[in-house]
């Protein structure tokens, strides 16, 4: 790999029942919502695998480094910090650039349909911007890239709200920050986000996350 070092992080949680997309528990029980997390993550991880970058999972619990290592075969494994995503975020960011990346770009692990494209466009943009979003539908962001740590635009950020976009983007404005955006894309956290999404085709490439939805 020539030119900057890149990273591309999957930011994940252990697929275990009662931990992962509560939001489905009430429709699918919380051992079909880890199945759901357990597909997400399984097509996430592939699709990354393919991107020309490091490949790494940012993960939590901390305690379970030896079953993602299981789950992302030659990952690089960092454990998430305590706190909440922006938090997490940040800290994610911090570690990777103060390791020697040059960009880094994380992505959620329940966005399974970000096509390849996206992530090569996210890289390209950093040489151009400073910050990089991929917005998504619910007014949240399911994919951030950038080369320097920027804590700023993430601790305190109100997380798993509609305003989330928008305040990150209005705190990067007030920095004089340039940001570039990639395709929005639909977020997976409903079952009938679930059921748009395949009848529109969008899982098509995402064959474990299509596989359980189907069923």
């Amino acid at each position: 790999m020539t030119g900057p070092r890149r990273a591309l992080v999957v930011i994940a949680k252990e697929p275990v029942p009662g931990a992962v997309k509560t939001r489905l528990v009430p429709a699918l029980g919380a051992e079909g919502a880890a199945r759901v997390a357990a597909a997400m993550l399984a097509d996430t991880v592939a699709g990354v695998a393919e991107v020309d970058a490091e490949p790494w999972v940012c993960f939590a619990p901390p305690a379970a480094g030896t079953r993602m290592a299981r789950l992302a075969p030659g990952f690089g494994l960092l454990a998430q910090v305590e706190g909440d995503l922006g938090d997490r975020l940040a800290a994610c960011l911090a570690a990777l650039l103060g390791g020697g990346a040059d960009q880094v770009v994380i992505v959620g692990a329940d966005t399974p349909q970000v096509p390849r494209a996206t992530y090569d466009a996210a890289f390209t943009m950093l040489s151009q911007v400073d910050v990089v979003l991929g917005p998504a539908h619910d007014g949240g962001y399911y994919l951030v890239g950038a080369k320097a740590a920027l804590p700023e635009l993430f601790v305190g950020v109100p997380m798993g709200t509609d305003a989330v976009l928008q305040v990150t983007m209005l705190r990067a404005v007030r920095r004089r920050l340039r940001v570039g955006t990639v395709p929005t894309l639909r977020d997976l956290d409903r079952l009938e986000d679930l059921q748009a999404a395949l009848a529109a085709g969008e899982l098509d490439a995402s064959p474990r996350t299509r596989s359980v939805v189907a069923d």
